[in-house]
């Protein structure tokens, strides 16, 4: 069975990574069809089904159609085809179960909340993870209580969460939950345990990687001081410097930065 390369569609190119930005299984599978026809000669859903070791281009057609639901077995294959990694291939798999749950509304909504939690998470995961390196906190129940208010989130929700660093979080949904914990932080947090600072100033604009650069590199400094083992407190360290003048240009690949991760 055949493999694709790395593809993710906007009309002209497709990055298999796409489909975690997709509610629709059926969605990616059409724009990536549209893609090869248009960039592989000879392409069509009879090549496509021999690929997936189907015997008919009907059985394919129809999915694609929304006229019948994908199989177990073709569910399998379609992940060996993409060769989707763990997060990619749960995505899949759940957008499969969603499409499936139509005729219960209540195993739908229980999908999509799933789904949405994957993806609109990622800090709390990460501050779940950090904070169970705290000795006071003996299990995962305590730690949750003491969190859920600034993280506006249920405890039984916060402990049922994998404590973990994302793979290959979502940067929209991840900057708007940093948003919305400096927000709650304002009302929740004692003023004489927090400190924010805004300054808007004028800079020669082809300085701005430099200042970049060396907010980073003190981001670094000030983690590597400040970070150890033997902490006791959970703090957020946040920073953000960008050009309020801002000018069309081509998006980028880059996914932001965890908290305590700084990129290199």
């Amino acid at each position: 069975m055949g493999k694709t390369q790395l593809f993710g569609y906007n009309g002209s190119r497709m990055n298999k990574a796409e489909i975690l930005n997709y509610k629709d299984y059926r969605a990616f599978l059409v724009d990536y069809n549209t893609w090869k026809g248009q960039n592989k000669v000879g392409w069509s859903l009879s090549v496509w089904t021999r690929q997936l070791g189907l015997s008919h281009a009907s059985a394919l057609s129809m999915i694609l159609n929304r006229k019948r639901h994908i199989g177990d077995r073709l569910v399998e294959s379609m992940c060996q085809y993409f060769d989707f990694n763990a997060a990619e291939k749960s995505h899949f798999v759940n957008l499969v179960k969603y499409e499936k749950s139509i005729e219960s509304s209540e195993l739908r909504i229980m999908v999509l909340n799933h789904l949405d939690g994957e993806k609109n998470n990622v800090l709390a995961r990460y501050i779940m993870r950090e904070g169970l390196g705290i000795a006071r906190f003996e299990d995962r129940e305590s730690l949750a209580a003491a969190l859920a208010p600034i993280l506006g989130m249920k405890n039984a929700e916060l402990s049922e969460m994998a404590p973990e660093i994302p793979d290959k979080p979502d940067p929209k949904a991840m900057h708007q939950e940093v948003v919305d914990l400096l927000k709650r932080s304002y009302e929740v947090v004692p003023r004489e345990k927090r400190q924010y600072s805004t300054n808007f100033i004028r800079m020669k604009a082809d300085r701005l990687p430099e200042a970049i650069a060396k907010l980073r590199a003190f981001q670094k400094e000030f983690i590597a001081e400040f970070d150890g083992d033997d902490g006791d407190a959970l703090v957020c360290f946040q920073n953000a410097l960008f050009s309020m003048l801002t000018e069309k240009s081509e998006e980028t690949a880059d996914a932001g930065d965890l908290p305590g991760k700084p990129s290199v």
